[in-house]
């Protein structure tokens, strides 16, 4: 199964020659020759990525069109690159910068063609043989699922189970494998608190909000952790090295308070000691 690219600009000849490109270098294409058009086919199609022409009907569609489907929950993951004739920022309209515009990069026409090609390569992941054995593990997935009833929840239960969240590029093969919109495959994933739409942190911290933790310092030893680390609870560090959670009981009241690293139970902690601890994962 090929990656897929959607093209989205009102200039004819730019596109029939980018999609031939495209194509030549093993990628399926598809194609809309305005913004309205281009979230439709965003909906319809799922890419993996969008090149997008800033001016097309009028001047700000392409910035507004971003704009749009960043906003959108179920398509706001796919990159989006920016295609403009405007080569520096005073060329672009008024009162829109290109710090505003959610995008992944800009490029400018005309654009040499292995640029493109390199561009399309940074921000697709997964091709050839690690493509294959995507598609086989998710297919295994559907597979034992694929004809039971209520069968969206436990095919994500176990995409979880095996990535550790519901990656991007899954919910899009998922649409193409059960014929289901990309938008209730979302709709399921955000309602559910359990579903994560990101990565999980290397480490996961865990801290117990029982009672006799709760009454013994867990409060406090949690502040010490958001201080130390700059998140909150349900949240990643930017490195990915750690993730903060708060658990209703680790079933470890003698040893209140208590917090868990991974596996590893830490008992009666005390707020001086958070820092030593987490140390202990960053050697």
């Amino acid at each position: 199964m090929k990656n897929k690219i959607l093209l989205i600009d009102d200039d004819a000849d730019f596109v029939e020659a980018t999609q031939l490109l495209l194509e030549a270098n093993g990628y399926d294409v598809c194609c809309a020759s305005n913004g309205k058009e281009g979230f439709q086919k965003v909906k319809e199609e799922s890419p993996d990525l969008i090149f997008l022409d800033m001016m097309m009907t009028y001047k700000t569609e392409g910035a507004e069109t971003a704009k749009a489907m960043a906003a959108d929950a179920a398509i706001k993951m796919i990159p989006i690159i920016l295609i403009t004739g405007a080569g520096k920022e005073k060329d672009f309209p008024m009162d829109l910068k290109t710090s505003d515009i959610p995008v992944k990069r800009i490029l400018e026409k005309p654009i040499n063609p292995e640029t493109l090609i390199q561009v399309a390569k940074s921000y697709i992941g997964l091709t050839g043989k690690e493509r294959r054995e995507f598609v086989g593990t998710l297919d295994a997935i559907v597979g034992k699922w694929k004809d039971k009833e209520g069968n969206l929840i436990m095919i994500l239960h176990a995409i979880q189970k095996h990535y550790g969240y519901v990656p991007r590029n899954v919910s899009f093969e998922l649409c193409r494998l059960l014929h289901v919109p990309l938008a209730r495959i979302y709709e399921v994933i955000t309602f559910y608190n359990y579903f994560k739409l990101e990565p999980p942190g290397k480490n996961l911290i865990s801290m117990c909000m029982g009672t006799a933790c709760y009454l013994k310092g867990t409060p406090q030893i949690l502040d010490e952790i958001k201080n130390i680390l700059g998140i909150e609870a349900g949240e990643t560090t930017k490195d990915g090295f750690f993730q903060l959670q708060n658990v209703r009981c680790l079933g470890c009241c003698g040893l209140a308070p208590v917090m868990m690293i991974n596996d590893k139970v830490y008992g009666k902690v005390q707020r001086g000691e958070v820092m030593d601890i987490l140390s202990e994962y960053t050697k």
